[in-house]
């Protein structure tokens, strides 16, 4: 019967090398993936009202005040990656066709500084008037990056955002 030899402090150590060298590519790989622009992306429903010093405010549709008549839609982005990024533009799909699948928000009609440069941390929210029943040809909401990806709001914040329209009207 043969006996197995006997581990050498040259086998432990290689095996040693091995997985410190394992852990360390692991590392540096998830480091690498999350070292990139990540947006939170969200939008509401509010009016726009002058308080009593003349300022703007904007205020939620539920607060009923005179003078409020028109409703805005707001769109946030807030950078929470560690990259920057650059908000070009915003718009959406409607469900049924009118004048073509897909709708964009231009900044030349609401002065609203689009494009815009996020930093780590940074938000930048615009907004727009829109008219009863808007909403309820949305299929989604989203806004892109200067390469051209879009991002989204998700079913469940589309679907808040249609009802806190249909609430506002």
């Amino acid at each position: 019967m043969h006996t197995p030899d006997p581990i050498t402090l040259t086998q432990v150590l290689a095996t040693y090398a091995a997985i410190i060298s394992s852990i360390g590519l692991g590392w540096n790989l998830y480091r690498d993936l999350r070292d990139r622009a990540k947006l939170k992306v969200s939008a509401s429903i509010c009016r726009l009202a002058v308080d009593g010093q003349g300022s703007w405010v904007a205020i939620t549709s539920a607060v009923k005040m005179a003078g409020t008549n028109q409703r805005y839609v707001v769109m946030s982005v807030v950078n929470v990656g560690r990259r920057p990024i650059v908000w070009k533009g915003w718009g959406g799909k409607y469900r049924k066709r009118t004048n073509g699948t897909q709708f964009g928000i231009l900044d030349t009609a609401i002065k609203n500084h689009l494009p815009k440069r996020l930093q780590e941390g940074d938000e930048h929210s615009v907004c727009i008037e829109f008219e009863d029943g808007f909403f309820e040809n949305v299929k989604s909401f989203f806004m892109w990056d200067a390469s051209g990806k879009k991002r989204k709001l998700s079913w469940w914040q589309l679907r808040k955002l249609r009802a806190e329209a249909r609430k506002a009207a």
